[in-house]
């Protein structure tokens, strides 16, 4: 029998920059966090959340908040056009 050990690793920048683009893109779109919620099943509290960067999201829910968006899911992991430095 073997272990293996793996290290959690947790991007504090990106997971902020991935909040904001998020959130740039679903204001983009005129769509609110209640109404995100309602089309994609992820409760609104977990949207604020990952918005304000304090959850690390599952690639399922980028995904679902792509295809809700009805964006390339690449999009929500371009931070080039963000307008300000994340703060840590």
């Amino acid at each position: 029998m073997s272990i293996c050990l793996v290290k959690y690793l947790k991007d504090e920048d990106f997971i902020k920059k991935f909040g904001q683009k998020l959130k740039q893109i679903r204001e983009g779109k005129g769509i609110s966090q209640e109404q995100l919620s309602l089309l994609t099943e992820v409760s609104q509290s977990q949207i604020a959340r990952t918005e304000l960067g304090q959850v690390n999201t599952s690639i399922s829910h980028a995904s679902t908040y792509a295809k809700f968006l009805k964006v390339n899911p690449m999009e929500l992991f371009d931070f080039t056009d963000l307008k300000e430095k994340v703060k840590k």
